[in-house]
């Protein structure tokens, strides 16, 4: 392994140990432990957790918005007693689950690049 030493902050890799070229981050740490390669890891899987958290919350606050939005439209209650309407305003639930699911599911697919690209490629 040519670039053993690793940045923990920014994820750049380089030769020697001391200060990172990249951000100056004081703490390098070396990646041939087996202790450092699972702290990598754990950073990706807590990044990738924070955006699915992230993403539920975002679909949730649209769900809710377009549906309350859509209780200002005029002629809305009319048209919902005319055509879709369910009991205990069952539909209106099943309307903010399904667009909550389907801006949780765009969201998550811009899923975040992981810091450590190159975890799988270093010597075990």
């Amino acid at each position: 392994m040519t670039e053993p030493w690793i940045c923990l902050e920014c994820g750049a890799r380089q030769a020697s140990s001391g200060r990172c070229a990249a951000c100056g981050n004081p703490d390098m740490h070396d990646a041939a432990l087996e202790q450092v390669r699972d702290l990598m890891r754990d950073i990706d899987q807590r990044a990738r957790d924070r955006h699915e958290t992230r993403a539920r919350w975002i679909g949730v606050v649209v769900g809710i918005a377009v549906v309350v939005a859509l209780w200002c439209v005029p002629g809305f209650w009319t048209a919902r007693a005319a055509g879709f309407a369910l009991p205990f305003l069952f539909d209106q639930w099943l309307l903010m689950a399904a667009l909550g699911l389907g801006v949780m599911w765009l969201v998550q697919r811009a899923r975040p690049r992981p810091r450590f690209v190159y975890l799988d490629d270093l010597p075990r």
